[in-house]
């Protein structure tokens, strides 16, 4: 009889403990408050972001991070820069590209103000569906609602950055040969195309330490307590 009872027992006890493990997330929908999910969520956008931030605006991190990955390198006009290059104008790219990567390097306070200003300001509503859609889906969430404002956000500061590295100089004298030499005028907006190029790579980076923090426990390490409790799988 002993014997029987031992065994009901176990068989109770994996059962009961077996259906603390819910891969459908219910489990964690129930335990915890929206105001702990929303904090949760913008906890695990803040410690993405200052990854993000560590990772691409450091000297050589939009330049050289992940092989260059990241990069502004001007590639949509080739045509001109090759050009350029043919009649000995080489340097001038060269150097639009070397303080453009620069400039954006710079910016990390002014990249961490406005996507913490957006982060804060986040309106949510399905909290379970962004914590339980694994991979990207809280960043992707954010991406989609602010990634307009955060590029206006960033606009004023990288235009005076865009003198202060003499990126409107390199510029300039690039169009200037470059119509010397064709006779063909250059229209093409600079500083969308770096407020872009940082804009994607910031909420890129965050995409990927977004899983990490989903699959990896010691990059919840850094986050919020919140973030360790909730992200858990």
């Amino acid at each position: 009889m002993k014997k029987i009872q031992i065994i009901c027992l176990a068989a109770l006890a994996a059962a009961l403990f077996g259906s603390c493990h819910d891969d459908s997330g219910t489990y964690a929908s129930q335990l915890f408050t929206n105001s702990e999910k929303s904090s949760a969520i913008k906890s695990c956008l803040t410690c993405s972001l200052d990854t993000a931030v560590a990772h691409l605006c450091t000297p050589d991190g939009f330049s050289e991070y992940k092989d260059g990955l990241y990069r502004l390198d001007f590639s949509g006009n080739r045509a001109m820069t090759d050009t350029l290059a043919l009649h000995s104008y080489g340097y001038l790219s060269d150097s639009l590209v070397y303080h453009a990567n620069r400039l954006a390097e710079s910016c990390g306070s002014v990249v961490r103000s406005a996507f913490s200003d957006a982060i804060s300001g986040l309106t949510l509503y399905d909290y379970d569906a962004l914590i339980n859609g694994g991979g990207t889906a809280v960043t992707d969430y954010f991406a989609e609602r602010e990634t307009p404002a955060l590029r206006e956000a960033l606009k004023s500061q990288v235009s005076i950055r865009m003198s202060l590295f003499q990126v409107d100089d390199f510029w300039s004298e690039m169009v200037s040969q470059y119509y010397g030499i064709t006779h063909q005028t250059v229209s093409f907006d600079v500083q969308g195309y770096i407020i872009d190029k940082m804009t994607d790579g910031i909420l890129e980076e965050m995409r990927c330490e977004e899983v990490l923090i989903r699959t990896d426990s010691t990059h919840r390490m850094h986050a919020d307590s919140i973030v360790g409790r909730i992200f858990t799988k």
